[in-house]
């Protein structure tokens, strides 16, 4: 079981298994690790040793006041209470974090912070009842979520504990986002945060619906992966620029952009080190998808050794890992620039980014 201060924001990645071809998986975790923490070093961000593990655990678990989250009757099978405090926690840090580089004060801070904790958990619950629990056409039939598929709710099947925290999760995330664009005035009174909402869970359905194949639609499982994976991050930032100020269009531009940036760099992480749990699960993930673009036939037989073996050779011919590190890790240090960080406040974050993308990477 994974370290208690770890971030996660997938409930699937602290039960994952691994590969049993273990000289496999390390070859390329070794190729990507070594290509994208020197692509960051380069680029002149902290170092993920700078920032002390006990500063991300106090992060994380800090201030956990959802005690109806703690004190759920009969948490959903294979999880523990620790469990779902370490996914809220995550929220929690990034909530932070982004309040920081935003420039809200401790109140808007406490609340933005919490809400991306209970949004973190819902995600990540919902991923997690979908692949893990093979429920994806049970909770997209959840009354919380009628507003995104506009079908009539049918009270058909008894909720189960998972499905009653998450119902109760996604309730919550919702109707703040509704208080949020209450308070919106002119060309900002939009309900733009409950369309990117809209879109993720689009995302999840399709990605959870969609297995390995010859035939996919390439384009559109790539855009599914980032809108799944990335999108929740630039969701959280919004979100927190909103607690500031949701009328400020260029507050919301820079916060848009740094969530992006910081969410492409853990998509990237979480794809790079579980993709062969994703292939052996039949999933898509970012390098499968890389992948498949150059070689379509690559899946169209069973999945043996020699499929691994083909993939690192693409992997490593295209340069994938230093292509794509290069290109978000750009990415971020535009965003960072453009929101004007004082350097603590700028050493601090992406200090923070830095750790916890290697313990994510690594455990």
């Amino acid at each position: 079981m994974k370290n208690l201060f770890v971030n996660y924001p997938l409930l699937k990645g602290i039960i994952k298994t691994t590969s049993k071809k273990q000289y496999t998986l390390m070859d390329w975790h070794n190729h990507f690790e070594e290509i994208f923490f020197k692509t960051w070093h380069k680029a002149g961000l902290p170092d993920h040793e700078d920032v002390k593990i006990e500063n991300i655990e106090t992060k994380e678990f800090s201030n956990f006041n959802n005690d109806w989250i703690i004190d759920a009757p009969n948490i959903p099978p294979g999880l523990q209470t620790y469990q779902l405090q370490s996914v809220y926690g995550f929220g929690v840090m990034v909530g932070v974090m982004f309040s920081q580089m935003l420039g809200l004060d401790a109140t808007q801070t406490k609340h933005a912070s919490d809400w991306c904790g209970r949004f973190n958990l819902g995600i990540s619950l919902f991923d997690y009842i979908c692949d893990e629990l093979e429920g994806v056409n049970n909770v997209v039939s959840l009354k919380v979520f009628q507003p995104f598929t506009k079908i009539n709710y049918s009270d058909n099947h008894s909720l189960t504990h998972a499905e009653e925290l998450l119902s109760k999760l996604a309730g919550s995330v919702l109707n703040d986002i509704k208080k949020t664009a209450a308070n919106k005035e002119g060309v900002h009174k939009t309900d733009a945060l409950f369309k990117l909402m809209k879109q993720l869970f689009e995302a999840q359905d399709f990605v959870s619906k969609t297995g390995l194949s010859a035939d996919a639609d390439l384009p559109k499982i790539k855009k599914a992966l980032y809108s799944k994976s990335a999108e929740p991050f630039r969701l959280m930032a919004e979100y927190t620029a909103c607690m500031a100020d949701a009328n400020n269009p260029l507050l919301l531009k820079n916060a848009r952009c740094i969530g992006k940036a910081i969410g492409y760099c853990y998509w990237i992480i979480d794809d790079a080190k579980d993709v062969w749990c994703d292939l052996e699960a039949g999933q898509w993930n970012l390098f499968l998808q890389l992948a498949a673009s150059e070689d379509p036939l690559i899946f169209a037989k069973d999945r043996d050794a020699f499929t691994k073996s083909r993939l690192i050779h693409i992997w490593e011919h295209s340069n994938h890992a230093q292509k794509i590190s290069t290109q978000i890790i750009k990415r971020l240090v535009d965003a960072k620039l453009q929101l004007g960080l004082s350097k603590k406040v700028e050493n601090n974050s992406m200090g923070l980014v830095a750790a916890s993308l290697w313990q994510w990477f690594h455990y």
